[in-house]
């Protein structure tokens, strides 16, 4: 309450002072339609600073001094309503910044000391500006005509500008295009409603010339100061006593690497002396930005890197694809000693931070980058929110990734099992951090356990399963074999058994490339999966049952990419199977975006395959990741493992998969007609007598184009 009457009191202030300076008396009517306008303002809840400023006291204000133009026939009223009402929203401005709840505040205080310092430069620069213009005007006789009513009521308009533009906020080491734009502006419209104030109220003698010095000279000296700053900034970047910088090319002279090359300038703790600009497009060549010159195309990079004693390169292509990346790194892979940095994607350039700080490594990952995947948001939308989700295998690598990209779509309730508790508790605390309303659950159990499945589906009732829980490495299994029938095979039967007897309306399975053709127990064990989720499609009461093919993540648990990268910190040579072994691979993000719109296209039955791109030659792998490392290390060919397949395969026959609305999605049609649940029996004789070469017996006829193979 205390803060509304002081804000009452300052707006009485104004009010008066605004009829005064118009030539009016202050009398008992001036009084009366002041308390007019406060009860208008407290029905338009316009005394609440709490809320969003409301604009309705514009109308208010107009309907006051339209009385008071009708009963005193003053045609400068409506100065007097303008000035009038742009101090009463440059006060409401202020309050609400006083009075609103700290969290919602940009800023703590309304004016920093810094703001203040820049409020007190600007307004002795009106100040300059106004006795300039006089005394230019007038020569020896300005001190006859200036009056002290101009400063007063001149400084009063631009100071509810600034305020209103947040002016006391903007940097002016970093003054842009935009800054001097609200500058220009703010003095334009300052000094023409003060023109037309002192012209209408006809009170002071002003002349247009006045008017237009005291813009000239005002907005001049307002943009010289901050001209000053950034100078005084750009001198202080260049005194970098003491530093030895390493030579960078920027590759691309685009929007990004205008930007880098711009900070060089800016930032004194930039650690490069940026020689030069390498572009693809050759009529840049010869340009200068920002005093730095492109020195030439792709062609003539390593002519560049040789005479310009390069250390460095700075990829400043954020949209760049993979492929691009990949031939810029194969260009310069024979040149020692000159290591490849990136700026990170267009999401984080838009942060506004220092791309310095951002440089980073180039990593195996840009160089497989695949292109920007479009998914059905709708979609995705309708079968998530508002719906209980479980993820089974919720800690690993694409269980935890399906549960980041669930919880965006605002679920009624995400439930992720695992056995792993540390993993799953590591999750819980990163969704809680992100997503503070997300209502999330971990829960640990073995899906081996009917009995507890039984009693997790009945407690949470989930209306969507995306089951990612699985053994999925080739040689264990290959060692372990009634390990993977046991987890893989007969724990997916429990959860997709507890699915339709609870109600769920869809179970998604994720499956791998390695169940097409399969030549490994895992991969046998995965293609039997997606023969019990073929089975209980049939025979369900309740749930949709489909599963998901794909290929390898990059970075998932125990890939290849983040053995090598183990073994390049250790210094130790890179072990690749087979010199011409390739394999498909896609980011995680990307296949648990791909795997949940599956799920929400399917109508039961299909097995999906992602589109994994082009294979990728793992010793070209090994050759690439050595390169960015700058590690002096070899690459040992070790032999295929058993079960190990030279290429991996995503589909029976490639005429066979029929396309649906996304491009990256297809479904395969495969023989269906193993009816696994007559081998239930026999798999469970298996889990307790691990003979392997009897268990293999079974699964090739659980699956028949399970083959053994074997390399020499």
């Amino acid at each position: 309450m205390k803060i509304q009457i002081f804000y009452i009191l300052l707006l009485f202030t104004v009010y008066r002072t605004v009829f005064h300076i118009a030539d009016f008396s202050i009398n008992t009517a001036i009084y009366g339609l002041f308390s007019i306008l406060l009860f208008f303002y407290y029905l338009t809840d316009n005394l609440n600073f709490n809320k969003k400023p409301k604009y309705k006291s514009i109308y208010v204000n107009a309907i006051i001094f339209l009385i008071f133009l009708f009963f005193y026939k003053k045609s400068y009223i409506f100065v007097a309503f303008l000035i009038f009402t742009i101090f009463q929203l440059g006060l409401q401005r202020v309050f609400r910044k006083f009075s609103i709840d700290k969290e919602e505040r940009y800023n703590p205080t309304i004016i920093s000391v810094r703001g203040i310092g820049k409020l007190i430069l600007d307004s002795s620069s009106i100040c300059v500006a106004i006795l300039l213009a006089f005394i230019l005007k007038y020569d020896g006789q300005w001190l006859e005509h200036i009056k002290i009513d101009y400063f007063v009521i001149y400084l009063s308009i631009f100071l509810l500008g600034y305020v209103y533009y947040k002016l006391s906020e903007k940097s002016w080491s970093y003054t842009n295009m935009l800054d001097v734009l609200q500058l220009l502006c703010l003095n334009i419209i300052t000094s023409v409603i003060f023109t037309i104030f002192v012209v209408v109220s006809k009170k002071y003698s002003y002349s247009f010339s006045i008017m237009f010095l005291t813009l000239l000279i005002s907005v001049s000296s307002q943009l010289f100061l901050r001209f000053l700053f950034r100078m005084h900034r750009y001198n202080k970047s260049k005194r970098k006593k003491g530093k030895i910088l390493k030579r960078a090319l920027i590759y691309g002279a685009g929007d990004a690497g205008t930007i880098l090359a711009k900070e060089s300038l800016t930032n004194g703790n930039f650690p490069y002396e940026i020689v030069g600009f390498i572009d693809d497009d050759f009529k840049k060549v010869g340009t200068e930005i920002y005093g730095v010159k492109v020195l030439g195309t792709m062609d003539a990079i390593k002519k560049i890197i040789e005479n310009e004693k390069i250390d460095e390169i700075l990829l400043a292509l954020p949209s760049a694809k993979g492929d691009k990346i990949k031939s810029i790194v194969e260009e310069i892979q024979e040149m020692e000693n000159v290591k490849i940095k990136t700026i990170p994607g267009i999401p984080e350039i838009l942060e506004g931070k220092e791309l310095a700080n951002q440089l980073r490594n180039v990593r195996i990952e840009d160089l497989l980058g695949r292109d920007e995947i479009c998914i059905n948001d709708t979609g995705i939308r309708s079968l998530i929110e508002g719906k209980t989700i479980f993820v089974t295998g919720g800690a690993g690598s694409i269980g935890s990734e399906l549960a980041r990209q669930i919880a965006k779509y605002n679920p009624k309730q995400l439930v992720a099992i695992d056995i792993n508790e540390n993993d799953i508790y590591f999750l819980e605390l990163e969704l809680h951090r992100v997503f503070p309303n997300l209502k999330f659950v971990s829960e640990i159990c073995n899906i081996r356990e009917k009995e507890k499945l039984e009693f997790l589906f009945e407690k949470y009732r989930p209306n969507i399963v995306f089951h990612a829980a699985a053994h999925k490495h080739v040689p264990l299994m290959e060692h372990n074999p009634e390990e993977a029938i046991k987890n893989n095979i007969f724990g997916t039967k429990n959860v997709a058994e507890c699915a339709d007897k609870y109600g769920a309306q869809r179970m998604v399975l994720i499956s791998t490339d390695k169940a097409v053709n399969p030549t490994n127990l895992m991969g046998a064990s995965k293609r039997a999966c997606e023969l019990v989720i073929e089975h209980m499609n049939k025979i369900a009461k309740n749930t949709k049952f489909m599963a998901v093919r794909f290929g390898n993540v990059l970075g998932s648990h125990g890939s290849v990419i983040p053995i090598f990268r183990n073994l390049l910190e250790e210094g130790k040579n890179l072990t690749v199977t087979h010199k011409d072994i390739t394999r498909y691979f896609m980011t995680i993000p990307e296949a648990a975006q791909l795997v949940i719109e599956a799920g929400s296209i399917g109508k039961g039955g299909e097995i999906f395959i992602l589109d994994m791109g082009k294979p990728v030659r793992i010793y070209d792998l090994a050759k690439s990741m050595i390169k960015l490392s700058n590690a002096n290390v070899g690459i040992d060919i070790v032999g295929l493992r058993p079960g190990e397949k030279l290429f991996e395969e995503l589909l029976y026959d490639v005429n066979n998969a029929i396309k649906t609305d996304n491009k990256k999605i297809f479904i395969t049609k495969v023989d269906g007609n193993t009816d696994i649940s007559k081998f239930f029996e026999r798999l469970e004789e298996c889990t307790h007598n691990p003979d392997v070469d009897k268990i293999k017996e079974v699964m090739k006829e659980v699956v028949v184009s399970y083959r053994e193979v074997s390399y020499e």
